[in-house]
C-alpha cells in the first residue's frame, strides 16, 4: 500500500503570517513549517527558468466533504483508496467512487475534548502488510493531552476494522503505539508508512513552528522532534528493529533511523529500489528534497537545503548528507514529497520521482547521465482553482492521484484528481 500525501492543512494562506483561522491552521501543519521566521537580508538562491516542462491534466474524480490530507491505496483487488482529513475521517474511495459514510471517524472518540485546539486531525494512516487477513491499521493523529485541554499529543495508534463490517473502523480496538507531547502541533504530525522491510516508519517535525528556541531539537538524539524514527510494530508494545543506528547510543532514543530534519512533511520508497525518498520542508529560503539514509544527518538548523542557515561553533557541517535537490523560494513555498512512477499512461515520468509544492506546483526528479537529480517543471494545462498537493502513485495501476481543495463562496471542499497526459 503506498501512502499518498497531499497539503499542508487548510484554509486561504497568507505566508509569513502567523495568525491563522482555524481553517488555515489545519493547513498551517505544513504552511506554518514554511515562512514563519522572517529574515530579509539572507539572500535568495537564483534559479533559472526551464522551457522543458511535462504536460499533464487533472481529471476530477470526486470531491470530499472536508479537506484532504493523504491517499493512502490498499495493495490487494479491492480498488480501495482511503483518503484521511482535516476533521479526523477517513473516507473509503472505491472504483472512483467515495462512500457515503466515513471509514473511520476520531471525533466521536475525542471530539467533545477538543476546546479551541484542532484536536483529532488525522495526518496519516498505513495499512499492515498483513492487512488483507489480519485487517489492522495504523492512524497517526493528534489528542489533547488532558480531557478539554488545550495542550496536544502526538499519537501513533494501532486499530482493526470492524469484525463484521470491513468498510467500518473499529475505534473500540485502538492501542496506543506510541505518542509523546510537543510544544506545537503545526510542527509534530507528519507521516507513517511502512517500509519494505515491514517496520514502521514515522517523521516527526523539529516542535518550533518558527520559535527558535526549538530549533535544535533536531540535532539531539534524546528528542524525537526533527527525526525519522522506525519501529517494530508486529507485536505491541512495540521493539526496536536490532539494525536501528542509534539502538547502542548512548542517551540516543533507539527509535531514530535518520535525523536532522525540519519537517520530513512526506516520504515514500522506491518500489523498485526500495530507496526512501522525502521533502523536507523549509523555513525561509529553500525546500529540498532527500535521499534518506540509515544514521544520516540531515543538518537542520545548521543547514536549509544546500545553504548555511544557522552557524554553529559545534557542527561538523561536513558531516551533513546533502538533499538530492533544493529549490528557493522564488520557484515554490512548501515542498510536498511525492512518489515514484512506473507507469505507461505518461511516459514522460517514468522512472521519474514527481512531487508537488504548495503553490499549485508539480515536478518530476530524476538522475541525469552524471548521477546528478536534475528537477523538471510540470505544466497543468487545466490548472484548477484552489491549492493543491501530490500524494502518490496507485502502485497496482501506477496512477497520480492530485488531492487539494476548492473555495466557493467561502465553503471549503476537498477535491481529488488523476493525473493523466497533457
Amino acid at each position: 500500500m503506498v501512502p499518498f500525501f497531499t497539503f499542508p492543512h487548510i484554509q486561504t494562506f497568507k505566508f509569513g503570517c502567523m495568525k491563522r483561522s482555524f481553517l488555515f491552521f489545519t493547513l498551517v501543519v505544513l504552511c506554518v513549517s514554511c515562512n514563519t521566521v522572517s529574515h530579509k537580508n539572507l539572500p535568495v538562491k537564483t534559479e533559472t527558468a526551464s522551457d522543458d516542462s511535462i504536460k499533464v491534466k487533472l481529471l476530477l474524480v470526486t470531491d470530499v466533504p472536508e479537506l484532504p490530507v493523504q491517499l493512502n491505496v490498499v495493495a490487494d483487488k479491492s480498488g480501495k483508496a482511503f483518503i484521511t482529513d482535516n476533521h479526523g475521517k477517513i473516507w473509503i474511495l472505491q472504483n472512483d467512487v467515495l462512500l457515503p459514510k466515513p471509514f473511520f471517524n476520531l471525533y466521536e472518540k475525542i471530539g467533545k475534548q477538543k476546546k479551541a485546539s484542532p484536536a483529532g486531525m488525522v495526518f496519516s494512516v498505513a495499512f499492515d502488510p498483513l492487512f488483507a487477513t489480519n485487517h489492522k491499521f495504523y492512524v497517526c493523529y493528534n489528542a489533547p493531552s488532558k480531557p478539554h485541554s488545550a495542550d496536544r499529543r502526538l499519537v501513533v495508534s494501532q486499530f482493526s476494522c470492524d469484525a463484521h463490517h470491513p468498510d467500518v473502523a473499529d475505534l473500540a480496538s485502538e492501542q496506543r503505539v506510541i505518542d509523546f507531547e510537543g510544544p506545537t502541533i503545526q510542527d509534530n504530525g507528519a507521516q507513517i508508512a511502512f517500509g519494505p522491510d515491514g517496520y514502521l516508519y514515522i517523521s516527526v517535525g523539529d516542535e518550533s513552528a518558527g520559535d527558535t528556541a526549538y530549533h535544535y531539537h533536531s540535532q539531539d538524539l534524546s528528542y524525537f522532534g526533527g527525526k525519522l524514527l522506525r519501529i517494530d510494530v508486529r507485536k505491541l508494545p512495540y521493539s526496536i528493529p536490532p539494525d536501528n543506528p542509534f539502538l547502542h547510543v548512548k542517551n540516543a532514543s533507539p527509535e531514530i533511523w535518520a535525523y536532522g530534519f525540519r519537517k520530513l512533511w512526506h516520504f515514500s520508497f522506491d518500489p523498485q529500489t526500495g530507496l526512501l525518498f522525502g521533502g523536507d520542508v523549509g523555513q525561509d529560503r529553500e525546500e529540498e528534497i532527500d535521499l534518506v539514509k540509515k544514521g544520516a544527518n540531515y543538518g537542520w538548523p545548521v543547514m536549509e537545503g544546500d545553504s548555511v542557515y544557522k552557524s554553529s561553533n559545534h557542527a561538523n557541517i561536513s558531516s551533513f548528507v546533502n538533499p538530492v535537490n533544493t529549490y528557493s523560494h522564488k520557484t515554490g513555498v512548501c515542498v510536498i514529497g511525492g512518489n515514484f512512477y512506473y507507469g505507461n499512461e505518461i511516459p514522460e515520468f517514468k522512472s521519474k520521482y514527481v512531487f508537488a509544492d504548495w503553490k499549485d506546483k508539480l515536478f518530476a526528479l530524476s538522475k541525469d547521465k552524471y548521477g546528478n537529480w536534475q528537477r523538471q517543471p510540470v505544466k497543468i494545462l487545466n490548472q484548477p482553482a484552489g491549492s493543491f498537493f501530490i500524494c502518490g502513485c496507485n502502485l497496482l495501476e501506477n496512477q497520480l492521484f492530485v488531492l487539494g481543495y476548492v473555495v466557493r463562496d467561502t465553503t471549503e471542499k476537498g477535491m481529488v484528481y488523476k493525473v493523466v497526459k497533457g
